[in-house]
């Protein structure tokens, strides 16, 4: 269940914030993470660690408090919630209690810019952004010199300048004091990676299991995600960053992960059965739904035969980075302009259209279709009525298809007046898309 569904204004709310958030957590927060999550996402983490200072510790407020304040609905708010949510700034609870509807949103303090950039998912996507150029300069810009070399500590012990007291009647508190609440990077658990597949791969190797401490394990699961791994792949990479007497190398397995991606993205992927239509549901709401459900890279490679440019996966990848599109929404996008282009994925064209959908509020391929079926019934009732008129405000994006759709319908014969594309069955563009899609699996 999206327990963001229940969101109401009158739904209750606390913040729990044991940390001090400082001037040095907003410097990390507006160099590392506000290209990632965007402005308006690190305006409501701002939001809700400063008003926390002004409200009694644990006070119960009203997501109406939260509407009035950032001048937004509750959809954005719960938009903007998801991305500090994945990317590890804040962790969401719902109460248990019966009559209770009561969220507990914790706040947690960004990585450090150490933390940062060696974690493998964060530091990726920050160069996929902002460029090397832009990346190395903020890296050395938040990096400090090392201590120089040839020196001794002389620092004095507690014991040499200190003695201590009696000590009657004193007890260790146990109280729970304000501390700091780092996060911990994007939020992803041990479990979403099968390891018992993996330990069931090494199996005669030299790789034992007490090298897979937390923090390795952790690694694995982000390289994983990132790069789309699978425990064989996972095992391979191994092979190649643990010895037998030191263990695994962190900082190997990143590279030979990175190395292992570059080499083997575009080998096949693993068949996929044709998903059976459900009773009541149309061929192309089964297409879509298909299309909710896999990933953006793995759709791509299914366009491409499986041999996607350097461009195209600078364009899915910048896609993902900048935009907070669902994967649905951008693998009907990538649909639309390869069927609009004629298998050309450009660039600008296709960010234009994916901040248009943004903007718009779209989340899901069902709303994008929608909004593409809409674009061609006003690009057709133009075409029959006058002119446009002046000073008429339209997404840009569509200006770059109009010549070759007004092109594409002086070929055809003229549609009668009746035949209002709503189905895929009564619009050839969409009923190639979806067979190209079922040619691809």
């Amino acid at each position: 269940m999206n327990f963001n569904e229940r969101l109401k204004p009158n739904t209750e709310f606390m913040i729990y914030n044991p940390s001090d958030f400082e001037k040095s957590h907003l410097n990390v927060l507006n160099e590392l993470y506000l290209p990632l999550i965007h402005q308006d996402a690190a305006m409501a983490y701002i939001y809700l660690q400063e008003s926390s200072l002004h409200h009694g510790t644990l006070e119960i407020r009203f997501h109406k408090e939260i509407m009035d304040e950032l001048n937004m609905p509750l959809s954005t708010f719960s938009a903007l919630l998801e991305k500090l949510e994945g990317i590890g700034l804040i962790r969401t609870f719902v109460s248990n209690e019966e009559h209770d509807d009561l969220f507990i949103y914790e706040l947690l303090l960004p990585l450090t810019p150490e933390d940062f950039f060696k974690d493998p998912m964060l530091s990726l996507y920050l160069y996929s952004h902002i460029g090397p150029n832009a990346y190395k300069k903020k890296k050395e810009r938040l990096t400090y010199p090392m201590k120089p070399k040839n020196i001794t500590e002389v620092t004095r012990k507690f014991t040499e300048v200190f003695q201590a007291g009696s000590g009657e009647g004193f007890t260790v508190p146990d109280a729970s004091f304000k501390r700091e609440n780092v996060s911990a990077g994007p939020n992803l658990d041990i479990e979403d990676f099968d390891f018992d597949v993996l330990f069931t791969h090494l199996k005669g190797t030299k790789i034992d299991r007490s090298f897979f401490t937390r923090e390795v394990r952790m690694l694995i699961v982000k390289l994983s995600v990132l790069f789309n791994l699978n425990a064989y792949d996972v095992k391979q990479i191994l092979l190649s960053s643990t010895t037998q007497y030191a263990g695994i190398d962190m900082e190997q397995l990143k590279y030979e992960a990175r190395r292992y991606y570059q080499k083997e993205s575009r080998g096949k992927l693993p068949a996929i059965s044709k998903p059976q239509v459900a009773e009541g549901e149309t061929e192309q709401d089964s297409y879509i739904d298909r299309l909710e459900s896999i990933s953006p890279l793995d759709r791509l490679n299914d366009i491409r035969n499986n041999q996607p440019s350097d461009n195209d996966l600078k364009l899915v990848t910048d896609i993902i980075a900048r935009t907070s599109l669902p994967n649905g929404v951008i693998n009907l996008l990538l649909e639309y302009v390869y069927q609009q282009k004629n298998g050309d994925l450009g660039y600008n064209y296709t960010m234009k259209i994916a901040r248009d959908w943004e903007d718009k509020g779209i989340r899901s391929a069902k709303e994008a279709y929608q909004s593409i079926m809409d674009y061609r019934k006003q690009m057709n009732a133009k075409r029959k009525g006058p002119k446009d008129r002046q000073g008429e405000r339209k997404p840009s994006w569509m200006d770059g298809g109009r010549k070759r759709a007004e092109k594409k319908e002086a070929e055809q014969p003229a549609p009668r007046k009746e035949a209002v594309q709503k189905t895929a069955k009564d619009d050839p563009e969409i009923q190639k898309m979806i067979d190209d899609f079922r040619k691809s699996r």
